[in-house]
């Protein structure tokens, strides 16, 4: 009987005396939506928090960045009304700065919720870490610890490589997809590459990720964090020269190596893999002349259920990560192959001194395999 009266004091007390506004009738409650609040990155500075659920007005995020511990300034605070997308409401705070924590909190006719934080860059040159992950699919017990062991961790952002839900066309998928992913997506964005369980004529994928916010293409995209620029790929759709998607990515690559970027691919459909699918020759023919002209540090790929890490090819690392819930499935490692294992996992990458240094861990939180990727420098055409 005492334990609520508890918890309640402890979430009040995280906020500045007299506030957030009071309304009568007001209370926290655990997640109360259909799905959401989760986060998702629109732009550098710009963090939208999104959250589905039927209600008869918009409801309010009141947020906050939170000052450094040698300011003597008061923090600033902000009330931003959701508007309506679709089935979505969505709450987009700007100009918000880098390395900072901003704390916001959400309410509503179902209550107050909140409050989370979380940041939306870095600076260039500062320490992060950010965590990588894939092919969740249907087995949600296993998502649902490794969502509750990536939580306890202190990370900025997380990848997944596709495949998040088991039918793309099934909308009760997406908002399970959401309520597992709740305890971590309510605090760090994810950042999301589309697999080909997620395509559906019903664009679930897209809308739920806000893609038509990012610019004109909604299937592919950068975002750029402190030294990193990751490039997020779709690998359902044309990507050979020529195409639109490969215009894109040699550009981002060009301009990232314009400003001495550490360069992630992320993608769903794997150029070098050992396991049951095997390697996509297509995407390598495209990719690792790429990555070999202009220095890509990493490619991470999803598909295969298992864990795989190659040995240097060219300067570029490959790593399928694609055991976040899907069947594991067995792995006949090839020359290429540095580290494999068929056990639900996730990694973890801290981004220090201009280089990523990596540990995948396994649900024990066991690290299985560690590794250093050191800065790829572009190499000229022959």
């Amino acid at each position: 009987m005492t334990i609520a009266p508890v918890l309640i004091v402890s979430l009040w007390s995280c906020y500045p005396k007299g506030w957030p506004p009071q309304r009568p009738g007001y209370a926290i409650h655990d997640f109360a939506y259909d799905a959401g609040p989760y986060l998702v990155r629109t732009a550098p500075g710009r963090m939208a928090v999104v959250c589905a659920h039927s209600l008869a007005s918009p409801p309010t995020v009141q947020w906050w960045v939170r000052p450094s511990k040698t300011s003597t300034t008061a923090p600033d605070y902000h009330e931003t009304s959701a508007q309506m997308h679709g089935e979505l409401w969505v709450a987009e705070l700007q100009d918000l700065p880098p390395d900072h924590e901003v704390r916001y909190a959400i309410s509503s006719e179902l209550g107050l919720l909140g409050p989370f934080t979380f940041r939306s860059d870095r600076s260039r040159s500062a320490p992060f870490r950010f965590a990588a992950l894939g092919d969740t699919r249907s087995g949600h017990q296993v998502h649902r610890n490794l969502i509750e062991q990536l939580a306890r961790e202190d990370i900025d952002f997380f990848i997944n490589s596709g495949d998040l839900v088991e039918f793309g066309g099934d909308h009760d998928q997406w908002i399970q997809f959401f309520n597992i992913e709740a305890p971590l997506i309510s605090k760090r964005p994810l950042f999301a590459s589309v697999g080909n369980h997620d395509n559906s004529q019903r664009l679930y994928f897209r809308r739920f990720f806000l893609r038509g916010s990012h610019g004109p293409n909604h299937r592919y995209l950068t975002q750029d964090w402190g030294d990193l620029r990751i490039i997020l790929l779709d690998s359902e759709i044309e990507i050979r020269p020529g195409s639109a998607q490969h215009v894109f990515l040699e550009k981002a690559l060009r301009e990232g190596v314009q400003q001495n970027m550490l360069l992630i691919i992320s993608l769903h459909y794997p150029p070098y893999s050992s396991g049951e699918h095997g390697s996509n020759p297509e995407v390598r023919a495209v990719l690792a002349p790429l990555a070999k002209k202009y220095g890509v540090e990493l490619i991470l790929a999803g598909h295969d259920h298992n864990y795989e890490r190659t040995h240097l090819m060219d300067g570029t690392t490959y790593i399928v990560a694609a055991s976040g819930g899907a069947p594991i499935r067995r792995v006949i490692p090839n020359d290429f192959t540095a580290e494999f294992r068929t056990e639900p996992h996730y990694i973890l990458f801290d981004v220090s001194d201009h280089r990523l240094i990596g540990r995948a861990l396994n649900l024990q939180g066991e690290v299985f395999d560690d590794f250093i990727i050191e800065p790829n420098p572009p190499r000229a055409e022959n």
